[in-house]
């Protein structure tokens, strides 16, 4: 069970305050950088962090650093009986970059009001959280500089979140292309190498699981959740659904309805 001696979210110290802990503590402290701070290591090296930077410190690590001007950061220090952050295989003990800071912070808000209303429930919900934290930031895919994200990534990320959101919509590569001001060879080589998929392979995948879910609604013919699903083309979805599924969408469908049934007889 992890639990937490203490956190902060939007914690204000005054300007250019430093933090120096040489034993550092007996928890572990996730600190998220709202400011531009400098980070002392025990090797005299010194890291000049921007804002979106983060650290994980492991209990017993020293903790120094100092803002560059404003001191405003968000953080969580927590303890657990076993060797729980490791299991992650997080970054320890050194700046990184990841790109979620928006959602890292507000897991942080809300640990922090679990913290504050003590409310029923809510060593549970503070363990929860915490882990939710750790996994953002295992699947965050963290930098060590923000900058390594490369020019083009801002762009492919938001379309990449509008058109997984949107895939019934008819997107197309001369869309991509204008929307991401990208040649196609080249919107392939970066979407695939921060994304590690193809845009159109991943377009297909959302279309396909929204069928499925689609399918389970039996006041929609085939054809109205083809549509609505984003293929136009009723003969090619049927193709397409049969070589990435091994049997038609009526098929698919008799069969939910089957395995429904035993298990609802089997209860």
């Amino acid at each position: 069970m992890i639990t937490i001696p203490y956190c902060g979210y939007d914690f204000r110290n005054p300007d250019r305050d430093r933090i120096f802990r040489p034993f550092g503590t007996t928890s572990w402290l996730f600190l998220l950088v709202l400011c531009p701070m400098v980070f002392y290591f025990s090797d005299r090296e010194e890291v000049q962090a921007e804002a979106g930077a983060c650290i994980l410190y492991t209990p017993g690590h020293p903790q120094h650093y100092q803002a560059a001007g404003e001191f405003l950061n968000s953080f969580v220090h927590f303890t657990c009986e076993d060797s729980l952050p490791d299991e992650y295989g997080l970054i320890k003990n050194k700046i990184f970059y990841p790109d979620c800071v928006k959602e890292l912070n507000d897991i942080l808000k809300i640990i922090q009001r679990e913290y504050l209303n003590g409310l029923e429930h809510s060593g549970e919900m503070e363990d929860l959280l915490v882990r939710q934290l750790l996994l953002h930031l295992r699947r965050s895919q963290p930098l060590s500089h923000p900058r390594q994200q490369g020019r083009y990534y801002p762009e492919l990320f938001v379309l990449r979140e509008q058109m997984l959101e949107h895939s019934d919509r008819p997107w197309s590569l001369e869309q991509m292309c204008r929307q991401t001001n990208m040649g196609k060879s080249q919107l392939y080589h970066y979407y695939n190498l921060y994304f590690h998929a193809s845009p159109v392979d991943e377009l297909l995948n959302a279309r396909l699981a929204r069928v499925k879910y689609l399918l389970d609604n039996d006041a929609m013919t085939i054809k109205q959740v083809a549509y609505a699903s984003g293929f136009q083309n009723l003969c090619h979805f049927n193709r397409f659904f049969k070589s990435r599924c091994g049997c038609t969408p009526t098929e698919f469908r008799r069969l939910g309805k089957a395995g429904a049934a035993t298990s609802s007889l089997s209860r």
